[in-house]
């Protein structure tokens, strides 16, 4: 398969989909194109066969994600090229916001990133992001519960994560220095807080708080609610 002239801006510009599954024209500006309007380079990517624009949220808002022939022209999987289903799409949407719509310096994790990066393990876990900044360096587990899910279920499963992560004997420095947290993405306020209340009174045995065992942060992320908002303050 021929994949033409991809210049250097054109691969970070797939790579960068492909990472996240899909992007929006004013994070792609903001990131690639210096603030100016990237709309002529996606319309030759998507004529060319490498991108498509989907619209699975609200309104007339296109995302972008790769077309099979993008996928190949990366070298990653065709899976990154088809449409995400009702259950993926909020946590590739939370992972997105989380990474990049925070004004925080943080990139979502590759399997062989991971794998790099814990040299003696990897730890479990469907996702990993990296937050690097003057002050800290810390890797995030993220979880994404449903508005279903109970602040007790929600506290059980990463209650249960960091079980297995202390019976990794590499992993307890990470935990120990709180390098390694535990990420769990909401979108409303009032959600945040009670999550925030059930960790802060969650115990990880009879003797010992759960938040002294690992580091645990429940945040606030754009959603299919706000993500207009979001994309219009980054504009």
């Amino acid at each position: 398969m021929s994949f033409g002239k991809l210049t250097d801006r054109d691969r970070r510009v797939l790579g960068h989909i492909a990472r996240y599954r899909f992007s929006f024209k004013e994070v792609l500006s903001a990131l690639y194109f210096d603030g100016n309007d990237p709309q002529k380079c996606l319309d030759r990517l998507r004529d060319e066969e490498f991108v498509v624009a989907r619209k699975p949220f609200k309104g007339n808002r296109s995302a972008y994600q790769l077309a099979p022939k993008g996928a190949s022209a990366l070298g990653v999987s065709r899976r990154r090229a088809e449409g995400l289903g009702s259950e993926a799409l909020p946590t590739h949407l939370a992972v997105f916001g989380f990474c990049l719509l925070q004004g925080l310096p943080r990139v979502r994790l590759e399997d062989d990133e991971i794998e790099s990066l814990f040299e003696s393990g990897a730890p479990p876990g469907r996702c990993h992001c990296l937050e690097r900044s003057t002050r800290a360096t810390r890797v995030y587990h993220v979880y994404v519960p449903s508005d279903a899910t109970k602040p007790n279920d929600v506290v059980a499963m990463t209650r249960s994560h960091i079980a297995e992560l202390i019976q990794m004997p590499n992993m307890l420095p990470w935990l120990a220095n709180q390098v390694y947290s535990h990420a769990v993405l909401v979108e409303s306020n009032e959600r945040a807080e009670v999550l925030k209340t059930a960790f802060n009174r969650a115990t990880f045995d009879d003797h010992v708080q759960l938040r002294e065992v690992a580091h645990i942060r429940v945040e606030r992320i754009p959603g299919f609610g706000n993500l207009e908002d979001a994309l219009h303050a980054l504009a």
